[in-house]
C-alpha cells in the first residue's frame, strides 16, 4: 500500500507506507470545501469538544473551528482508505500579512531579519481523532508537513506546544528558543523552532526527519547567530 503526497507544484506523489491495525492511511493537501469542513470539524471535536477550550472563533452551531489564518494556510490531512479525515496540521508563512500580524510578537520575528519571510513558517492546529492517535498517523502528519516545507524552500518552522507534547516535538528536532508563554485560551505553551536543514541536529536527536533531509540533500554549515539564540534562551532544549 502507498501514501499519496504532493510535490512543489501540488501534484500528488506516491511513497511507501505501512498498515496500522489493518488500516491504511494517506497524507495529502486539503483543497476542496468538503475536505476543509472535515478538517475544521475534527479541530472542533478535539480542541473544543474534548479539551473544553473556549476558542472565541469556534462555530458552535456547525461545530467547526477555523480562523483568519486558514485562507493563507497549507492544510494537510491524514485520511483513511475510505476517505475519512483522522488527522490534520497546517502551515503558514510569514510573507502573509495575517500570519505576520498574528505571530510576529509571539516568536520574536525581529530576531530573524536575515531570512526571507517566505522561508519562515509556523505550524499549528495539530489534531488527531482519539482512536487514531498512534504513531503512524503522527508520523504522516509531521513528515508530510516537513516535506512540504522543504518543497517551499522553508528554512525555519516555528510551533507552540503544550508541556505534555514538548518531548515529542523535541524528538522531531524542534528546540525551545524562548521562555514559555501563557495563552489565554489554552494555557502554558512552549515556543519551539525547527531548522529544517540542520542535519547535524536531526542526527543528534535521531529525528524521523533525518532520512528525508538526507534524501533531499539538505544540510548547511552551522549558523553562529542561530546557535546563539538557542544558547541564550536559558532553558532546557526539547531534545534533552
Amino acid at each position: 500500500m502507498n501514501d499519496e503526497r504532493f510535490d512543489a507544484a501540488g501534484r500528488k506523489k506516491t511513497v511507501p507506507t505501512r498498515s496500522t491495525e489493518q488500516e491504511w492511511f494517506i497524507a495529502q493537501s486539503v483543497s476542496t470545501r468538503d475536505e476543509k469542513e472535515q478538517v475544521f470539524r475534527l479541530r472542533y471535536d478535539v480542541y473544543v469538544g474534548e479539551q473544553k477550550k473556549a476558542y472565541p472563533e469556534a462555530d458552535h452551531v456547525k461545530r467547526l473551528l477555523f480562523d483568519e489564518l486558514d485562507p493563507d494556510a497549507d492544510i494537510i490531512a491524514v485520511k483513511t482508505a475510505e476517505g475519512g479525515i483522522v488527522g490534520t496540521v497546517r502551515a503558514n508563512w510569514f510573507d502573509s500579512a495575517a500570519t505576520h500580524a498574528h505571530y510576529s510578537d509571539v516568536f520574536g520575528i525581529e530576531n530573524f531579519l536575515g531570512i526571507d519571510r517566505g522561508c519562515i513558517s509556523v505550524c499549528s492546529r495539530l489534531a488527531a481523532s482519539p482512536e487514531h492517535r498512534h504513531i503512524r498517523v503522527r508520523e504522516l502528519l509531521f513528515e508530510s508537513i516537513y516535506e512540504h516545507g522543504l518543497d517551499r524552500d522553508t528554512r525555519l518552522c516555528f510551533a507552540t506546544c503544550a508541556p505534555i507534547l514538548l518531548r515529542m516535538f523535541g524528538k522531531y528536532g524542534f528546540r525551545e528558543f524562548a521562555a514559555p508563554i501563557l495563552d489565554p485560551v489554552v494555557g502554558k505553551l512552549h515556543r519551539t523552532l525547527l531548522v529544517l536543514d540542520d542535519v547535524a541536529h536531526l542526527e543528534r536527536v535521531r529525528s524521523p526527519f533525518l532520512e528525508i533531509a538526507e534524501a533531499r540533500r539538505a544540510g548547511v554549515e552551522p549558523r553562529a547567530w542561530l546557535t546563539k539564540i538557542f544558547n541564550d534562551c536559558g532553558i532546557r532544549h526539547a531534545d534533552r
